[in-house]
């Protein structure tokens, strides 16, 4: 029997549908997306030209660079969310020759593995995800699929203090993988096992990817198309906290037994609802807006599970980078005038040791691989991004296990973009570069975001405007451009929410920051395991710079009243616009805080 979990109460849960997609409603996008960028550009433009406050230069160019910063992303967001391109959906493979040229080589029933990489979680959760692999159904019963447990943390009875993860894989019959190190990482793990196996085909999944029945048949087929080198699927979080009534969160810390009180607190705040997704991990927006319309650029990245992979094409990229290496040190050691005997030898010397790595050992291995299979322009290789649901995660549970899970993402993507950046990566077609740049440069919001955070700050204990003035002119070119950036992102991300997004990108700025200076230093990028369990930790320490922007902004705005109740404050303007500016601010940066402290409630007592 399996063990109980704390998401086992949620496994009805049904999976959302892809939205439909709509050419009217793309052209709508288009237009408005080409119209925002002309407004941002006049808006800038006379911003940079009309509104500086030549008193206060030190405040008012910062303000105005972030701004520009900032446009910049939202040029990249409508260029990536420019049109969708939905693959057609093929029936799934047979033979090798329904996915490779033979060459005169004979034909045969293909072979695929299941690859779920685990390294410390409980054995029983992975148990979960091995039962639900045994159950993919495929209509070719000589089509050979063999399921992998890929064991990095070696829990092969070694070691009496560590569960026995061979023992699991052995009583559910499935193959058991193991290596003496974990150089690597993932990638390491997957290239261990891509050198013990031998399918033409192979799925990664988490050791919590549930994958449902029907992945390989939903999936496999669009392999027919042979410069296709993987197709990844949407990663679906069925265990997100549930919206809790406002009503029920104050009666259970309160206390309350009064059934008059509590009546009237059903009253008044019972249709208010609260937390859910509180820690930010839904990844809707991301796979079913932003990685669905790369594929109009065959630009959709490996997002590390829930895909599927052509073995021909990450061995191609393994050889290739192998001959590259051996190439590079020869011509080091001509221009170097080495003997022509010292050249052999060396070269000998390296294809001896060095071995041939399928995946990049990185801690974004998944967005590096993809980024050097794409700038392959001898193979052409291309990637899907499936818009259907065929598999179910667990998300992090905890507020200090998603920082640490993002943290990985932005250190990995921004030493990608300080050592290797795609925008300059040779191979890569331009659509291709600009929504690789897109990715990058989402992680270098904190540079922006911390001036708009503590812009109405300044202002407020100054008295200092960052603009020549609070006026007509102002607020003309402000507030149009960014009605129509509004209307632009509705279109774009049309059906689905962009609430918990929006101040999870705001609030993210401090761990963010920290993440881009790290990057900066060069600093190793550490790969952190993402925790399954669920430990609901208070992590204060996360909230400290939030706490601190929103007391000097309470006590800003407290400050600025005083002055105009007493009639001392310059511009009233200028408040009611900083004023505005900040409930925006409080209530992006408030998700974090109620993160910290939340706990779900208990209402089984009632």
């Amino acid at each position: 029997m399996l063990k109980e979990f704390y998401f086992n109460k949620f496994d009805n849960r049904k999976p959302y549908q892809a939205i439909p997609d709509s050419k009217i409603r793309t052209l709508l996008f288009q237009f408005c997306g080409i119209f925002t960028i002309m407004l941002g550009i006049s808006y800038l433009n006379w911003r940079w030209q009309h509104s500086l406050n030549y008193e206060a230069l030190w405040f008012s160019i910062p303000l105005v660079a972030a701004e520009t910063l900032s446009f910049i992303g939202t040029v990249l967001l409508v260029i990536n969310l420019w049109a969708n391109r939905d693959p057609k959906q093929e029936p799934p493979v047979h033979y090798l020759s329904d996915i490779e040229n033979l060459d005169e080589r004979p034909d045969r029933p293909l072979k695929i593995d299941v690859f779920i990489a685990t390294y410390n979680e409980d054995v029983e959760l992975v148990r979960h995800s091995i039962v639900d692999a045994k159950k993919i159904t495929y209509p070719f019963q000589d089509v050979n699929i063999k399921i992998f447990v890929l064991d990095d943390g070696r829990r092969d009875g070694r070691d009496p203090s560590k569960e026995n993860m061979k023992t699991v894989a052995e009583e559910e019959g499935v193959k058991y993988v193991i290596r003496e190190h974990n150089a690597g990482y993932k990638a390491g793990n997957l290239k261990n096992a891509l050198e013990l196996t031998s399918g033409d085909l192979f799925v990664i999944l988490d050791a919590d990817t549930r994958v449902f029945p029907e992945f390989l048949m939903n999936t496999s087929g669009y392999f027919r198309k042979k410069q296709v080198a993987w197709v990844q699927t949407p990663q679906w979080f069925y265990d997100l906290t549930e919206a809790e009534k406002a009503s029920d969160i104050i009666k259970s810390k309160l206390k309350l037994s009064n059934r008059i009180i509590n009546r009237t607190v059903d009253f008044l705040f019972g249709k208010v609802k609260l937390n859910d997704d509180v820690f930010g991990n839904d990844p809707r927006l991301f796979y079913d807006v932003i990685m669905r319309r790369r594929n109009y650029y065959n630009a959709a990245f490996c997002c590390g599970a829930g895909s599927i992979h052509r073995r021909e094409a990450v061995m191609s990229l393994a050889v290739k980078d192998f001959a590259e290496g051996i190439k590079k040190l020869g011509e080091d050691l001509a221009r170097q005038h080495k003997k022509t005997s010292e050249i052999l030898e060396q070269t000998n010397a390296l294809l001896l040791s060095q071995e041939i790595i399928p995946f990049k050992f990185h801690a974004s291995e998944d967005i590096y691989t993809s980024i050097m299979l794409h700038a392959d322009t001898e193979n052409k290789w291309e990637s899907i991004h499936h818009p259907h649901i065929e598999c179910k995660m667990l998300s992090t549970q905890d507020l200090d296990s998603r920082i640490k899970q993002f943290s990985r993402y932005a250190c990995g993507s921004l030493d990608i973009a300080f050592r290797d950046n795609p925008f300059f990566k040779k191979g890569l077609s331009l659509g291709q570069k600009l929504c690789y740049f897109n990715t990058i440069w989402s992680y270098f919001a904190p540079l922006w975001l911390i001036v708009f955070l503590l812009s109405p700050i300044v202002f407020f204990f100054t008295l200092v405007p960052p603009v020549s003035a609070y006026n007509f002119d102002f607020f003309k070119h402000f507030l149009t451009f960014q009605i129509m950036n509004t209307i632009t992102v509705t279109l774009g991300c049309w059906g689905i929410s962009t609430k918990r997004g929006n101040q999870y990108y705001i609030s993210s700025f401090w761990f963010m920051l920290v993440a881009l200076f790290s990057a900066a230093k060069g600093e190793k990028v550490k790969f952190n395991v993402t925790p399954k369990d669920r430990p609901l930790a208070k992590n204060t320490q996360h909230i400290i710079p939030h706490v601190v922007i929103i007391a000097l902004t309470l006590l800003g705005i407290a400050y600025n009243v005083v002055l105009l109740v007493t009639g001392n404050h310059p511009t009233a303007s200028g408040f009611a616009a900083n004023a505005f500016w900040c409930l925006f601010n409080l209530f992006s940066l408030s998700i974090m805080i109620r993160a910290t402290f939340y706990k779900p409630i208990d209402t089984s007592q009632k």
